[in-house]
This record gives C-alpha cells, structure tokens and sequence, in this order.
C-alpha cells in the first residue's frame, strides 16, 4: 500500500507559500519605511511566484489524489489564502507606491 507522505510534503510547502506571503503583508504594512527593497514590482513578483507554484501544486496533488481516492480540502483552504493575500499584497503596494 502507498504511503500518504506526499500529502503532507504539499501541505508543507502550501504552508510555507502562506508564510511568506503572511511575512510580506507585515512587511508592507508596518515595516514599509525600513525595507526599501520591497517595491512594487518585488512584492507582485514574489505574490505571482506562490500563485503560480500553489496552482502547480493542487493540480498536481488533484492528479495524484484521484489514483487514490484521497480527500484533502485543507491544501484547497491554503490555496485560497495564497490567492488572497497575493492580491492583497499586489494591492497593497500599488496603493503604498
């Protein structure tokens, strides 16, 4: 029988992306006049990045998930707080610049 390790390896990592994320928020919010290097371009680029790598991941662990019939709905959580604090963010440095 095939171990479900592989799950909570994307779990990680989804928590990870939303880590950084979260760690750029509070950056953009309360620490915007110490850390020049986060400009608009960075904070977007960075928020595209998770996207793109959390999409990557949940069509992937779908695919995976499928073969055997597992259920995971915390990784879809994940991805929506990835998706809402990358536009938040992207937001919130176009509205800071």
């Amino acid at each position: 029988m095939e171990s479900y390790e592989d799950f909570h390896f994307v779990k990680y990592e989804m928590t990870f992306l939303t880590i950084i994320l979260i760690g750029v928020f509070i950056s953009i919010v309360f620490l915007k006049k110490y850390l020049k290097f986060l400009n608009r371009f960075s904070v977007m680029l960075i928020s595209f990045i998770c996207i793109i790598i959390s999409a990557f991941n949940l069509v992937m662990l779908g695919y995976v998930a499928d073969e055997f019939n597992f259920v995971d709905t915390v990784n879809s959580y994940l991805f929506l707080a990835i998706i809402g604090f990358g536009i938040l963010n992207s937001a919130l440095a176009y509205k800071n610049q």
